[in-house]
């Protein structure tokens, strides 16, 4: 396995926790993005990619960070039980939000 390889699936593993955190928040406008990203991941992982691919998920992923109005923005103000239990397995959404935008830097990354 390449370090391209592991980025793609340490990116994975961060996008389905992020997306966890996300679907507690009902009126979260971010899920559905988030969702279309690790789908892109998981066809990546399976049928192969070059580094086009990644470039675009990495764009893909970087494009809705930054701005007024953006997902870094985001905060959910909801708190409950599953929410809580998440943050102890996961850490917090905001942390997973970092981890998933510093994964797509390094898949645009040269080796």
């Amino acid at each position: 396995m390449d370090s391209k390889d592991i980025v793609l699936s340490d990116l994975k593993l961060a996008i389905e926790q992020l997306c966890l955190h996300l679907k507690t928040d009902d009126s979260c406008i971010w899920t559905n993005h988030f969702e279309k990203q690790l789908k892109h991941v998981n066809d990546l992982i399976e049928y192969g990619y070059v580094e086009e691919n990644l470039y675009e998920l990495s764009s893909s992923i970087r494009a809705v960070y930054g701005g007024m109005g953006s997902f870094n923005d985001y905060y959910n103000p909801h708190h409950s039980k599953e929410r809580n239990e998440l943050i102890k397995l996961y850490g917090s959404s905001s942390d997973l939000s970092s981890k998933v935008y510093d994964l797509a830097v390094k898949l645009k990354q040269s080796e």
